[in-house]
């Protein structure tokens, strides 16, 4: 029996990118393209190439149409003979503690739940659906908020414990594959919520640079994540080696040679800086505070500090770059640079 050139194409995806004998947890929303991701991924299964839990994270935003959602994805895994799992998150709770946006909050519960499962069930990797078009949306996305190499670079196939490996096909694909296979699967009414940025850059942006720019507009923007991930990797790896040089690295703090550090381009200068910031600690650190941190150094004057996020700080004293994290009445606030 001739197989589909489309359902191929899936197949061959999972095949190349997932690692033989590896143990799975599968984010399964009940969406085409997650649900094409399942019935791949059971393929594979019953070949004995791999194991896989698919998880389902049920947000609380939708009421009774996110739990026909749920059941649909249980009932195709119960059909599948597929480990499945539901798990209810607060959404809305989690907006109000730490306002966070909808989408914010969503995202980050929803990965946090596949993290603590993963960990769970001891599992190699967390395999999500990403394609090809939300790689469009997510490099839109980074440009209207202002972001560097690494942003602009977009989502990567694999990502420590994180796996996309159907990135490079489309949105179509994957729907034209459910419907091959005969697979059900459901639509998200907040995807027509023009509140979200996403749904705008989706439902209006694309389409408008469709029309009115160029056709193959999703096409530029993969093409362009794949030639910055590349430079991104290049820049990644330079950096590294300069900080594993420059760099002292202690429990307490990381100090970095600032005479030899300012020699070096501006690129590898501000990724040699994050890098610091990250190994004393640190979690995020964006633009505004990576320009200043920079310009601390280059000043070279002694005593001067900055305070970072996630109650760090940067103090420069004679020569080096000290980073750690801030004891209560450290330092007063004149000193701040």
């Amino acid at each position: 029996m001739q197989v589909h050139p489309v359902v191929k194409k899936v197949y061959n995806a999972l095949k190349q990118y997932i690692p033989l004998d590896s143990k799975l947890i599968l984010a399964v929303s009940g969406g085409a393209d997650s649900m094409a991701l399942a019935d791949g991924v059971a393929q594979l299964i019953a070949e004995g190439y791999c194991k896989a839990t698919v998880l389902h994270v049920e947000h609380g935003l939708r009421g009774k149409d996110a739990l026909a959602d749920a059941e649909l994805v249980r009932s195709f895994c119960a059909k599948k003979g597929l480990a499945f799992i539901c798990e209810h998150v607060d959404v809305r709770g989690l907006v109000n503690v730490e306002k966070l946006s909808t989408e914010e909050a969503a995202r980050k519960l929803r990965y946090q739940v596949l993290a603590e499962q993963a960990q769970v069930l001891q599992a190699d990797f967390i395999v999500t659906a990403h394609h090809s078009d939300d790689q469009a949306e997510t490099v839109l996305l980074k440009l209207l908020r202002g972001t560097g190499i690494e942003g602009l670079s977009g989502m990567q196939v694999r990502s420590g414990k994180l796996l996309r490996p159907l990135l490079h096909l489309t949105r179509s694909h994957l729907e034209a594959y459910c419907a091959l296979q005969n697979i059900d699967y459901c639509y998200d009414s907040t995807n027509d919520d023009l509140t979200y940025t996403r749904n705008r850059i989706r439902q209006e942006l694309l389409p408008y640079l469709e029309k009115a720019f160029n056709p193959s507009i999703k096409k530029a923007l993969v093409q362009t994540a794949e030639i910055l991930q590349e430079d991104d990797a290049c820049l990644a790896m330079l950096a590294q080696e300069k900080f594993q040089a420059l760099a002292n690295c202690t429990d307490k703090e990381v100090c970095l040679d600032v005479k030899q550090w300012q020699k070096l381009p501006a690129a590898l200068r501000k990724r040699v800086l994050r890098q610091a910031y990250f190994m004393a600690g640190g979690k995020e650190l964006g633009y505004r505070h990576t320009e200043a941190l920079d310009v601390l150094c280059l000043r070279r004057t002694s005593g001067k500090y900055l305070k970072l996020p996630q109650k760090m700080l940067g103090s420069y004293e004679h020569g080096s770059l000290k980073i750690h994290h801030v004891a209560k009445g450290e330092y007063k606030d004149e000193g701040e640079c």
